[in-house]
């Protein structure tokens, strides 16, 4: 069976593992549980070992309020995305 890839990403793992080195890294950042009452947020991590902001959040993408559930919006939304 020969099946064509679609969609981003890559057609297989050692296909990932040959591509060049990814230099952005996306997460959600939660507060839930910790006791700060602050909108969570989607981070952007610099993962690009060359750069002066290596490994560091180097912008933040705030939910438009307390309490919202951003782990729910990305596990509803990851095929849309």
């Amino acid at each position: 069976m020969n099946k064509v890839c679609c969609g981003p990403g890559y057609a297989s793992p050692i296909e990932a593992i040959n591509a060049p080195r990814e230099k952005l890294l996306y997460t959600i950042a939660i507060y839930t549980g910790t006791g700060i009452q602050k909108p969570d947020y989607l981070a952007t991590v610099d993962v690009d070992p060359d750069s002066p902001t290596y490994s560091q959040v180097i912008h933040r993408l705030e939910m438009p309020g307390i309490g919202d559930d951003v782990a729910k919006i990305f596990n509803t939304s990851r095929c849309t995305l």
